[in-house]
């Protein structure tokens, strides 16, 4: 009997050491991931924080303490409340970090000036559980932005510099040769006056393009403001159809206006929704076939309107309309009709339909046409218009 209890005794003891052995490897195993993962966490030239999901730091990298100048024990389990007054510095930058300008935003710029001015990019990932779905936590990455954006800034303003330079004697020429083709010198030979047609026209796409690049400039700086009043968007609409019918008779192209509002009263900025407008418009006309058609469909949308220009010309490829609307880009299937052109008219349009509270869409076909409609509120409201310097009246 005593034979068997030992017996018991001692498989058991060499079970349970077993078991222990297998943790201690496991525990092992575990220190060694952590030591990995916070080995790759310090090497970050990007700082991390990690959150909870009560958007708590749970845990920081080196990057974080040289970025904001204070020790991860500064940070970590520091609760941050939003809307809290306090005169702390590092509770007011956390606070700027871990909650974004608007609403669910994954990736906003902040700027900081302690220990030093900069500028920092962060991008938020949530952290999920991977059985239930549910949100755990959040990572903020903080990316340094300070020198590229310095950078970008010694780009835009000299591009700034010499369209301004350009524009000035390409608009001396514009009235020069409008002059000339009046009349105004003396009577032109049909043969030169058609060569100064040819070249006025190549002004007007050279005054267009310079003109495109300084506005790209103005909203890349925030600094393409904007005057917001009443008026009739369909004077404006009205206004960028006439100035182009001479283009559309040139190509044989009709203009179908298919009004179902005769007045909708809305506050926009007249100048910018011309420039839009007039942007989306050109692109109709320049991409359809001779002898096409050109519908500018008007509706109401809520309280607002509805705005959908229609061309049956060359369309967009698939794979280009997600890009259709990126700074410089042009399908390949426009560059072969029209060498000449920027990339840069609906990436205007698109910022300020944006700025106004609006939205651009695009629903094309290769080689059927294209549809570009613009969707706008009735009022702006309280709410901020893009980045630039608003006027409202």
């Amino acid at each position: 009997m005593i034979t068997f209890i030992t017996l018991v005794l001692l498989s058991l003891t060499i079970g349970f050491a077993f078991k222990i052995k297998r943790l201690a490897r496991s525990g092992q195993f575990l220190s060694n991931q952590f030591d990995e993962t916070t080995l790759v966490l310090e090497s970050l030239h990007d700082g991390l924080i990690e959150l909870d999901s009560a958007l708590v730091p749970i845990r920081v990298n080196t990057a974080v303490e040289r970025m904001l100048g204070v020790e991860a024990s500064m940070i970590v389990n520091r609760t941050i409340d939003k809307g809290q007054t306090t005169n702390s510095v590092i509770d007011k930058t956390l606070a700027t970090i871990i909650f974004p300008p608007k609403e669910n935003e994954e990736s906003y710029d902040v700027f900081i000036s302690a220990p030093r001015e900069l500028k920092l990019r962060i991008f938020t990932v949530p952290k999920t559980n991977p059985e239930t779905r549910v949100i755990t936590g959040y990572i903020k990455i903080l990316r340094d932005v300070t020198i590229e954006t310095i950078v970008e800034q010694h780009k835009n303003d000299l591009i700034s510099i010499v369209s301004h330079q350009l524009l000035t004697p390409l608009t001396g020429m514009k009235w020069i040769f409008k002059s000339i083709l009046a009349g105004d010198m003396g009577s032109v030979p049909d043969k030169q006056a058609e060569m100064l047609r040819k070249a006025c026209d190549a002004n007007e796409n050279m005054i267009g393009l310079v003109t495109d690049i300084l506005d790209t400039t103005k909203v890349e700086q925030a600094r393409f403001t904007y005057k917001i009043v009443p008026g009739n968007i369909l004077d404006i609409l009205r206004e960028v159809i006439g100035s182009r019918k001479e283009k559309a008779v040139a190509k044989n192209i009709t203009i179908e206006e298919n009004f179902s509002l005769k007045e909708k009263v809305l506050k926009y900025d007249a100048e910018r929704m011309n420039i839009a407008l007039s942007n989306i418009f050109d692109n109709a006309l320049d991409y359809s076939q001779n002898g096409g058609k050109v519908q500018v469909n008007v509706s109401p949308s809520g309280s607002g309107v509805a705005i959908a220009i229609v061309d049956h010309g060359i369309g967009i490829p698939e794979k280009a309309k997600a890009k259709i609307f990126s700074k410089f880009y042009r399908a390949e299937n426009a560059k072969r009709v029209r060498s000449s052109g920027t990339g840069l008219g609906l990436y205007l349009a698109k910022h300020i339909i944006d700025d106004h509270g609006g939205k651009l869409t695009v629903d094309s076909l290769e080689g059927e046409g294209t549809t570009i409609t613009l969707t706008l509120p009735s009022d702006l409201g309280t709410t901020s218009i893009g980045n630039g310097n608003v006027a409202s009246i």
